[in-house]
């Protein structure tokens, strides 16, 4: 039976042509954001496909075709136009296992192009991408978000990035407030026969707490000015909407992040201030982002501090820590909503199940023994090493 015009499983491609969607989720389909996303998409009656990245397997092969028309396949499955893409998170690009170490290198690199040369396509073909490539490349550079947030309007903490100790050691003896250590990417070291680990997170620094000139090169870091803050912000972009929380810990840590995987964050649901909306809908328009999680400090004063912003930031944990945030819904609003669409996100939201919903369903299923906890993935990183 055909459906009606004005079924929500339609979208506008080209002039009044509506093609029925198909979303297209860059991860693999167990990953915390993908599995819950897939889930409640298909409740809504919506088509999803998981792919985890360009890799010699049947199922991460990848096809793109270029004549008269472009043809591209991931997998079994063809990216067609009205697609949603969501790049979620990939794996790296992976070659085969068997390829002589002489061809590594060589082989490493033609995967990579070859991945880049997937993702810049999608840009140019009529499907909607969240985030474009190439701005999510783009924004990635933290130095280049704090340049962006500034011109925007919004406050930012002097930042020193560096490896030379001269530089950091005069930046730190200028810091009435103190300062704070960042890296440039997150990280995890598991130790050797131990079952603790030790992760990259903010720190209090001082001039004396420096280590010698040396360790200073050892690789580059983050320095920047301390905001003595009272709480901070979870603020979540989709599209020309932003929904702000705030993040209340008992600790007053400076970094919040492991104890919201402890469980030990409280979550409230906060207005945007209408001046930090406009400036921030201003980055994202220069950044060329549709979605985004944003990171704020608020001091005593009420003043907002931008700190960064992750392309692809989690957010579902918002939802395990207060049911009322749904942002499951809110973004699978977001990424079906027809590009015309000018109904509410909170509106088109009731389509879909809340997260509560397929933490009942997780649990059911007979392999899982544990209940997916997405908060305790807010303080994990891709990268580990060993020491």
């Amino acid at each position: 039976m055909p459906r009606s015009a004005d079924d929500p499983l339609w979208v506008h491609v080209h002039g009044k042509e509506r093609i029925q969607v198909k979303v297209i989720i860059f991860a693999y389909a167990k990953e915390n954001h993908a599995a819950p996303v897939k889930w409640a998409l298909e409740q809504g009656g919506y088509h999803v496909v998981c792919w985890g990245g360009l890799s010699w397997t049947e199922e991460q092969q990848a096809s793109l075709f270029l004549g008269a028309d472009t043809a591209l396949t991931l997998g079994p499955f063809s990216v067609e136009p009205g697609d949603a893409v969501w790049i979620r998170r990939p794996d790296q690009p992976k070659c085969h296992p068997e390829v002589s170490e002489a061809d590594r290198k060589f082989a490493d690199m033609e995967y990579r192009s070859f991945y880049h040369s997937i993702a810049y396509t999608l840009e140019t073909l009529p499907v909607w991408c969240v985030n474009k490539f190439s701005a999510a490349r783009f924004i990635h550079n933290k130095a280049v978000q704090l340049r962006l947030a500034r011109a925007c309007g919004l406050q930012v903490p002097r930042t020193l990035m560096s490896n030379s100790p001269g530089p950091i050691r005069d930046f730190l003896s200028h810091n009435p407030n103190g300062s704070v250590g960042k890296g440039f990417t997150p990280h995890v070291w598991q130790r050797e026969h131990e079952g603790s680990v030790s992760v990259t997170e903010t720190f209090a620094l001082t001039p004396q707490r420096l280590p010698s000139d040396e360790v200073l090169t050892y690789a580059p870091g983050i320095y920047q000015d301390r905001v003595v803050k009272e709480f901070d912000i979870r603020m979540v972009l989709m599209g020309r909407k932003t929904y702000s929380f705030a993040l209340h810990n008992p600790k007053r840590a400076l970094d919040w992040r492991q104890d919201a995987g402890l469980g030990h964050v409280q979550v409230e649901i906060v207005s945007t201030p209408p001046e930090i909306e406009r400036a921030i809908l201003m980055f994202a328009e220069k950044a060329n982002i549709c979605f985004g999680s944003v990171d704020f400090a608020v001091d005593k004063d009420g003043q907002w501090w931008f700190l960064e912003i992750n392309e692809q930031g989690q957010f579902l944990w918002l939802d395990q820590f207060n049911p009322q945030a749904k942002t499951l819904e809110k973004f699978c609003a977001f990424i079906t909503a027809p590009q015309d669409s000018d109904q509410p996100l909170e509106e088109r939201g009731t389509l879909f199940p809340p997260f509560s919903d397929y933490m009942q369903f997780y649990r059911n299923l007979p392999e899982n023994q544990e209940p997916l906890d997405v908060a305790a993935a807010v303080a994990a990183s891709p990268f580990m090493s060993r020491e």
